[in-house]
This record gives C-alpha cells, sequence and structure tokens, in this order.
C-alpha cells in the first residue's frame, strides 16, 4: 500500500507553532494597518489645514457622505459625528488591509517565487481602490482632489510595506531572487 504525501497543516506544525504565527500575522498587521491609517490621517489633516485651514474637514466630508447621504457640495463644516463615524470606518479598513498584507508577507517568506505575485496583486488593489473611489464619487474627487487621494494611498501603502519589511528583513532578498529567477 501507498502511504499518502498529502500536507497535513496538523502534522507539520504542532497547535503552539500555528498560533505563533497567527498572533505574529495579526500584531504585524494591526501594527501595519495603524501606520498606514495614522499616515492617510496625517496627510489628510496637513492638506485640510493648508487648504482650507479647517482641520478634519476631510473625514468630516467623506463622513457625511457616507452616512448621512449628503451629496460633497452640501458640507460645508465640520460634523463631529460623521468625522468619528468615518475615522472608525478607516480605522477598521486598514486594520483589515494592514492583517492581509502581514498575511501576504508571511506567505512570501514562506515561498518567494510568490512575492511577485502577491506585489501585482497589492498593486492591483491600490489601483482599483482608488479607481473605484475616484469614479463612484466623482464629485468627491473634485472636492479632494484625485491627486490627494493618490499621494495618500501611495504614502499609507509605502509606510506599511516599509513596516513589514523591517519585520521580515529577508523579504527583499526573496524577491530579488524570484525576480532573476
Amino acid at each position: 500500500m501507498v502511504e499518502s504525501t498529502a500536507w497535513r497543516p496538523t502534522e507539520a506544525a504542532d497547535a503552539s507553532d500555528l498560533a505563533a504565527l497567527a498572533w505574529r500575522i495579526v500584531e504585524n498587521g494591526v501594527l501595519a494597518g495603524m501606520l498606514g491609517a495614522s499616515t492617510v490621517a496625517l496627510w489628510f489633516l496637513v492638506l485640510d489645514l493648508l487648504t482650507r485651514g479647517v482641520p478634519f474637514y476631510t473625514p468630516s466630508l467623506l463622513g457625511s457622505i457616507l452616512f448621512a447621504h449628503a451629496a460633497p457640495e452640501e458640507v460645508t463644516g465640520l460634523n463631529g459625528a460623521a468625522v468619528f463615524a468615518y475615522t472608525g470606518l478607516h480605522g477598521i479598513l486598514f486594520l483589515c488591509a494592514g492583517i492581509a498584507l502581514a498575511w501576504m508577507f508571511e506567505q512570501f517568506d514562506r515561498n518567494p517565487q510568490l512575492g511577485l505575485v502577491l506585489l501585482l496583486l497589492f498593486a492591483t488593489f491600490e489601483a482599483i481602490l482608488w479607481g473605484v473611489g475616484v469614479s463612484m464619487i466623482p464629485a468627491l474627487a473634485g472636492v479632494v482632489g484625485a491627486w490627494a487621494i493618490m499621494v495618500a494611498n501611495v504614502a499609507s501603502a509605502v509606510a506599511m510595506f516599509v513596516f513589514l519589511l523591517r519585520r521580515h528583513p529577508r523579504a527583499l532578498e526573496h524577491l530579488r531572487q524570484a525576480w532573476e529567477d
């Protein structure tokens, strides 16, 4: 009788190894997500102060559009509840993105050839996110500026990638090897 060579996760690592891996992914993901969200928030805080002289205008605008169904041109002042609601949503979405990105880095550590695919998937996701945001609410892109949204997305992605690269020091070498193969 031939013995099966199928991979069984429970045999490959014990529960403590899997728990440690899961904890490392969540920890790195939460930290990366917080860093990405903070980068975007800081960018728009500075932009709001420089262009409008009103801090928190952008989260108020986005929260009013998403939660109060206001048109962008109807939002003229700050709405604290909209700022709070949008900041919460923004944080949750970035935590999810950070955890997904941390998981991708863990997969990349295990299989370096997967790195290029994951990098392309992430770049595609960023482009789709920007395109959907700009096309679904074109007036919003006019008020906030498509360029400002692009800068925020790229800055947050760079911040998250740099953080995760520091947590995975072999990742750049793996990427270089995968690129050459």
